[in-house]
């Protein structure tokens, strides 16, 4: 059983590859929280396995709040995979803290914060996605092998600093004041549809954030169809990015 917690299909991605190895079910956290979904069982020698991105050296705040209600029976070997775009930082250690597992895992995967940085050229994503392709690989056979430890290679210099600093800007902030619509808009609904906090509503057929906060997962700029949600001034001109290997 695996669970992920995605908004570009990063962590879809490397979950789905993993269960074409094991044959094991992939479930989506967002799924499980909006369906009050926390109670699982496993079936006899099954592994449990989490798959998250890393927001600000930390974990995204719905997958935190998943894991302190989580109940799993027959849990005889866990694990935990943080993909990033730089650095990971306690990512992990934020994770324990909440649901220990016997083995993490960290993985560089398209780095996508678009209201600071600009996305890569296409090559550049090309080469990033063909390089993680070798460390699911090696991730796959360390399950198999039910290998225990920390194998994360991307925390960083300093990563319980940088989460100390950094993780604090997501958690009380993700303030969704700065979203914004542009006349692209077709109205389709998708934003409203994929929020995992329900924090926007349609009005007059355009999106509107009515939470003072959501995920920041980003997930409604980068998969609208008409690139017409932008957060801040930068992200307009930034590029949008959606995993090329995943069907939503």
């Amino acid at each position: 059983m695996i669970f992920y917690f995605t908004a570009t299909g990063n962590s879809k991605y490397i979950a789905g590859r993993i269960a074409a190895q094991t044959g094991e079910q992939v479930i989506d956290i967002a799924e499980c929280v909006r369906a009050d979904s926390y109670v699982y069982d496993l079936a006899d020698g099954e592994a449990l396995g989490f798959v998250v991105p890393v927001y600000f050296y930390g974990i995204p705040m719905i997958v935190a709040e998943f894991l302190r209600k989580l109940r799993v029976s027959g849990k005889t070997y866990s694990y935990a995979i943080f993909n990033c775009g730089g650095t990971a930082g306690n990512a992990e250690g934020l994770f324990r803290r909440a649901f220990p597992v016997d083995a993490a895992f960290g993985i560089a995967m398209v780095s996508n914060y678009v209201p600071l940085y600009q996305m890569e050229s296409d090559a550049e994503i090309k080469e990033c996605l063909e390089k993680a392709e070798t460390e699911i690989d090696v991730i796959i056979q360390r399950i198999r092998d039910k290998s225990v430890g920390s194998f994360d290679s991307t925390k960083g210099a300093f990563p319980r600093i940088s989460t100390l600093v950094a993780y604090p800007l997501y958690k009380y902030g993700r303030k969704t004041g700065k979203f914004s619509v542009n006349n692209g808009c077709t109205g389709c609904g998708l934003c409203v549809k994929i929020c995992p906090r329900k924090a926007i509503q349609l009005e007059s057929d355009k999106p509107v954030w009515t939470a003072p906060q959501c995920e920041f997962c980003l997930g409604c700029l980068h998969r609208c169809p008409a690139a017409a949600i932008n957060y801040g001034k930068k992200s307009a001109e930034n590029g949008r990015y959606v995993n090329p290997n995943v069907e939503f």
